[in-house]
């Protein structure tokens, strides 16, 4: 990543809550009929709006990867369309933004950010809404979709008997993980962001998940066999990060190749994933992020990291490295995967010292 990236990106950063203030004064004087459409209220959820904008687009600037604000503004456009704002007013919104950006930043600074913007907006022009991720022609799909069902009726138990049933049934773990659990989660982040589902619902199948994935401990570890002998891996999600889902699907299913797992969980200190590193011995490291804005974080942990324990290998994943697969290098580690089977097979090669 450039240094002239990093400085865009701390300038704005720095002057967030004026940018986001311009940004929303001047939208609001040019469409005056936004007043009385939206009211105060409205005045004020666009003020955070613009907020999280920025956000986005100073960590999509600083990595160098515009793709990972576009698909920002591509998830809004389909969040706000659903809650009736229509993608005329954010399309408004950024192009004011534009024009904001090109009356306060440097001129050094413009071309890189200005850019930026421009493919997110030319990106959103472009876009379709997200399909479900409930494809019928998967794999577990009905056990899926009973699952989820009960879930948004706050039948936990109903969906703890599902996946223990099909336990019993000898329906492998990891097809659950990948085709229920995992297919599951995207689909009720997707309602979520439609406002099919509130915030309380996406929380409450979130923990109901992690409760049920608890029940299926006595066959994951009864499954791994010598799991030390394989060695042991941290895995934590940095500072901010919530979204943990993940990670731990990913430490489960280490569990039943034979690993021994150290997970952290979500909003782990830097210092603290140092310790775990040492005093369990382990030279690998898996570090989560979901959202473009904790890039920032990840960088700083794998640097503190290098510094402290310059054996360690250093594996990242989550959404955000999903939409910029390039990103893994920029934030210094040493290696990326799609997915949790791909992440299970590299942690093999580097346990058979191929990687290594």
């Amino acid at each position: 990543m450039p240094k002239s990236h990093e400085i865009i990106r701390d300038f704005i950063v720095e002057r967030e809550d004026d940018l986001a203030q311009k940004i929303v004064d001047r939208q609001w004087t040019l469409h005056p009929a936004l007043e009385a459409r939206y009211g105060k209220k409205g005045r004020a959820k666009c003020l955070t709006d613009a907020r999280y904008h920025l956000q986005f687009l100073s960590e999509a600037v600083g990595a160098a990867e515009p793709a990972l604000f576009a698909d920002y503004v591509m998830w809004a456009k389909v969040m706000l369309a659903s809650r009736k704002i229509p993608v005329e007013d954010l399309v408004a919104n950024l192009e004011i933004m534009q024009d904001v950006l090109h009356g306060e930043l440097p001129a050094p600074m413009q071309t890189p950010t200005l850019d930026c913007v421009k493919s997110a907006i030319h990106e959103l022009l472009l876009s379709t809404d997200k399909p479900t991720f409930l494809d019928p022609s998967q794999p577990l799909a009905e056990l899926a979709n009973q699952y989820l069902s009960a879930l948004l009726r706050y039948e936990r138990h109903v969906a703890s008997d599902l996946i223990l049933r099909a336990v019993e049934k000898k329906i492998s773990i990891r097809e659950i993980y990948f085709h229920v659990f995992e297919r599951c989660q995207y689909e009720i982040g997707r309602l979520w962001q439609t406002n099919v589902v509130s915030v309380a619902q996406e929380h409450y199948c979130t923990a109901a998940t992690q409760l049920i994935m608890s029940q299926l401990y006595p066959y994951i570890f009864r499954t791994g066999t010598d799991r030390k002998s394989k060695g042991t891996i941290v895995a934590a999600c940095v500072t901010g990060e919530l979204h943990e889902i993940g990670a731990r699907m990913l430490c489960d299913l280490l569990e039943m190749e034979g690993w021994n797992t150290i997970y952290l969980g979500a909003n782990v200190p830097t210092p603290g994933i140092i310790d775990a590193l040492r005093d369990n011995h382990s030279r690998i490291l898996a570090i989560s992020a979901s959202m473009a804005f904790h890039i920032r974080a990840v960088r700083d942990v794998i640097t503190a990291v290098r510094s402290a324990t310059p054996e360690t290998k250093i594996l990242v994943g989550g959404y955000a490295f999903k939409v910029a697969p390039n990103l893994w290098r920029d934030v210094g580690a040493d290696f990326w995967t799609e997915n949790a089977p791909e992440a299970i097979s590299l942690i093999g090669a580097l346990a058979g010292g191929i990687l290594l």
